[in-house]
């Protein structure tokens, strides 16, 4: 049972890139089989032709965070009904690039580097726009301070326990940029923000965030269609009875 848990501990810091959610609150995650010291993650997606490259990109995490527990030798990613599950999985497993598993697909993206940093930077405007209306909305905070609050005043800001997780998952995303300003807020290049762009910026990044909410709704919804799955409604509901 420990093993178990470790293992979904790891899977909770795996997330779908389109979405910037974990698997395991998505519901991709439909069992593990731990054997001694090999560890299979059996995952889904909502439809059977979910982009590939998205696929690819989550069993690639499944297999490097699962891997980091020191007691695990070998893990096996098994996505399942999928119209690329057999490439997927052998090429992950083998430790291949996605254009060597999938030539039928890497025309549109020989590596996922530049895919992953696409959706990096959605996830950071999304982030960043849910810490602003934090501040903005929960604490009075001005725009003028806003602009010019520092990493480190924002670090050590009296915050409610929501207010902690927002700036918590914040900073996840902002640290992978690694920018040279101290401020608080930039934009993902690092420059700094203005108060005469501020409202349009904020505007934009709110943009962002609320597409990737429906498509997160939809996606879940389709999921539970094809799995039929009660909704996050139903599972509330039982654990409240």
């Amino acid at each position: 049972m420990e093993k178990e848990k470790q293992v979904y501990q790891m899977l909770d810091q795996v997330y779908d890139p389109e979405l910037d959610q974990p698997l395991t609150e998505l519901g991709f995650i439909d069992h593990i089989v731990i054997e001694g010291s090999i560890v299979e993650v059996i995952f889904r997606l909502p439809t059977y032709w979910c982009s590939p490259n998205f696929a690819y990109i989550m069993a690639e995490d499944i297999h490097k965070y699962v891997s980091s527990l020191n007691w695990v030798e070998e893990v096996k990613v098994n996505l399942i009904d999928h119209c690329a599950s057999n490439e997927i999985n052998q090429g992950v497993t083998k430790g291949k690039a996605f254009s060597e598993s999938l030539t039928a697909f890497s025309g549109s993206d020989g590596d996922l580097d530049e895919l992953r940093k696409t959706f990096q930077i959605k996830a950071f405007y999304a982030r960043q726009e849910k810490m602003i209306k934090h501040l903005l909305y929960q604490l009075d905070m001005t725009k003028e301070k806003i602009v010019s609050i520092l990493h480190s005043d924002l670090i050590s800001l009296n915050l409610s326990k929501e207010g902690q997780l927002i700036r918590t998952k914040y900073f996840e995303k902002k640290n992978l940029f690694n920018h040279s300003s101290p401020l608080a807020f930039t934009t993902p290049e690092g420059e700094s923000l203005t108060i005469e762009s501020f409202s349009d910026y904020l505007l934009g990044a709110k943009r962002t965030r609320l597409s990737m909410e429906f498509n997160g709704h939809y996606c879940r919804g389709l999921l539970e269609a094809r799995y039929k799955l009660p909704s996050i409604k139903e599972q509330e509901s039982t654990i409240n009875n």
